[in-house]
């Protein structure tokens, strides 16, 4: 039973704004982990392909640094990518809680829909204020996991490509296979990055 006592009601509804400033925090840094993961594995990517490509044009040991090099790199993009995916669905949640506050807070006074409007049936889930984007499960291709997960994907191609070439497939042929496990991977991870928004979405779509 909800306790309507003065006290009660002031006691929360000061909750209720210490919820939604928490949230906001979680939200801010879950962005900024998400930044820094992305950064990382971006970063240790391109020093990676750097030192490569000076031993490529300096000495032999390129091969063996290759080949121990590019699967470290592989596993950071790949659990960058759950990492990132996790966050993305993380705020999602926080974005929820907080459109849930939003609405009690405009049900407070008859104006109170112009300072809190609720979220649109067809506004993104992942965006706080309606800015004209819809719903849409592709839209998991525009995150910053997505990024991860298809430069991830291009790499391990690549490395296959270069594994093959190395042990002395065609040419030809090693492109070939690099591309379809690299299309492979981006697949795999479009459809469960979708699969998880999709969840989420559903969870939205049944909170009252």
């Amino acid at each position: 039973m909800t306790d309507e006592r003065p006290d009660g009601r002031s006691a929360f509804e000061a909750g209720l704004a210490n919820e939604y400033f928490a949230l906001s925090g979680l939200r801010a840094s879950s962005i900024a982990e998400a930044g820094t993961r992305a950064t990382l594995f971006f970063t240790t990517l391109t020093r990676t392909v750097l030192a490569l490509g000076f031993l490529a044009g300096t000495t032999s040991a390129v091969v063996p640094v290759a080949y121990a090099a590019l699967p470290i790199v592989i596993l950071l993009g790949l659990l960058s990518f759950l990492r990132l995916v996790d966050i993305s669905v993380e705020d999602v949640g926080a974005l929820r809680a907080i459109n849930r506050i939003r609405t009690y807070y405009a049900g407070l006074v008859p104006e109170g829909t112009d300072y809190f409007p609720a979220p649109g049936q067809k506004q993104a889930i992942n965006e706080l204020v309606d800015i004209g984007e819809q719903r849409a499960l592709w839209r998991a291709a525009l995150t910053i996991a997505a990024t991860v997960g298809v430069m991830d994907a291009l790499v391990t191609g690549a490395s296959l490509a270069f594994a093959l070439s190395h042990m002395g497939a065609p040419t030809a042929l090693a492109v070939v296979a690099g591309i379809i496990v690299a299309l492979a991977i981006i697949w795999g991870m479009f459809v469960y990055q979708s699969r998880r928004f999709g969840a989420a979405l559903r969870v939205v779509e049944s909170t009252p």
